[in-house]
């Protein structure tokens, strides 16, 4: 009887431990990867997605009413590596896009097809996809622009890059009620040969805010856009 009650005990413990005392064990048993970084081994028939937070997450973290890491496991769990993290600090964005250039490269050195690499973000996040665009002249890379262009904060102090060079396959994807972003065709329109773009507009009432969120209203077009190359 007394070893019984040791057992027990044990197993309560164990599980009380895995309930209350280790979250990032459950995060990880749960969701699509254990970490966002760029992978030590990179695998050439992976398909890698990039997701650049917006300036609510660098300003109050991953943990306030924009859902990121919710959103890193919604695209984990449509079959992406992805890699993405929590930016800090003072901010250029072309300046942050020539380090996640410089992973890319990474990537297309470790015989990862362009094809297969999208980079994606959400307000300034999506500016710094522009940059990364515009920094890396590959036709054949994917970008998804969520409500970035058109910004009137990065408009002013002239943060936006040169887009001439605009090259890769873009989908700029936003809401119709967005106060505070809109279309890229403007944008799109200066860039030279070598960049194939679709827009798409989106009925909600919610904004800039709607892609705090996964919801299924942006996400399965971002992701039928991403998978139709194939």
């Amino acid at each position: 009887m007394k070893n019984r009650s040791v057992l027990c005990a044990a197993i309560l413990s164990v599980f009380f431990f895995h309930l209350f005392l280790s979250p990032a064990i459950l995060s990880i048993a749960f969701s699509g990867q254990a970490s966002y970084d760029i992978p030590t081994k990179i695998d050439p028939e992976g398909r890698y997605l990039f997701f650049l937070h917006n300036y609510y997450v660098e300003k109050k973290g991953p943990d306030g009413d924009c859902r990121y890491n919710d959103i890193l496991k919604a695209f984990s769990d449509s079959g992406f590596v992805v890699i993405s993290e929590v930016r800090k600090g003072k901010i250029i964005p072309c300046q942050y896009g020539s380090k996640v250039a410089q992973q890319i490269n990474s990537l297309l050195d470790s015989g990862v097809p362009s094809r297969n690499i999208t980079v994606s973000g959400h307000s300034k996040g999506g500016v710094i996809a522009l940059c990364v665009a515009s920094e890396l002249k590959n036709e054949k890379i994917n970008y998804v622009i969520m409500a970035g262009c058109g910004i009137a904060g990065i408009q002013k102090y002239k943060m936006y890059p040169d887009f001439s060079n605009l090259k890769g396959r873009i989908l700029s994807i936003y809401a119709a009620s967005d106060t505070v972003a809109g279309s890229c065709i403007t944008e799109f329109s200066k860039a030279a040969k070598g960049l194939s773009h679709t827009e798409v507009v989106l009925e909600s009432a919610d904004g800039h805010k709607l892609f705090f969120t996964p919801d299924k209203i942006w996400l399965s077009p971002v992701t039928t856009w991403i998978n139709n190359q194939y």
